[in-house]
């Protein structure tokens, strides 16, 4: 669920789950299905609100599909459609100007992700071939 003022299809926004949520009645229809920290699109805006006992503001039902998230892969998994389990690449050069790219990068070593695009090259000082990948998480 989200604000009134937030609810129209298009709308992308950043989910934060707050610590409180976990208790409410509401928590599986309004937070329950997304994760902290992920963007996501609306694509469709329900009639159902409910009042968010939180935040005291009417909120409504929306369907949501979430963002794909920007990374480092190595080049030879760049391939749109491939599904891939996610691998931070950690080279350990802390002045690495695509260090945000490859070691903190949003997902989870391991996580099952499907490539959707490739953006373009990303330059590495270890001369890896690295690219810059629009990644939907499958898990």
């Amino acid at each position: 669920m989200v604000p009134e003022a937030q609810a129209r299809r298009g709308l992308t926004f950043r989910a934060f789950v707050d610590p409180r949520c976990f208790r409410c009645e509401f928590f599986n229809a309004c937070a329950g299905s997304i994760r902290h920290g992920r963007r996501y699109k609306i694509v469709a805006v329900r009639r159902a609100s409910h009042t968010c006992p939180i935040l005291g503001e009417k909120m409504y039902v929306v369907e949501v599909e979430e963002e794909p998230l920007r990374a480092a892969i190595e080049a030879r998994a760049a391939v749109p459609g491939v599904r891939v389990r996610f691998e931070r690449i950690d080279c350990g050069m802390r002045e690495c100007p695509s260090r945000r790219l490859c070691a903190q990068a949003p997902l989870d070593d391991g996580e099952p992700v499907e490539v959707v695009r490739v953006v373009g090259n990303v330059a590495c000082p270890l001369r890896r071939q690295l690219v810059l990948a629009e990644l939907r998480p499958l898990a």
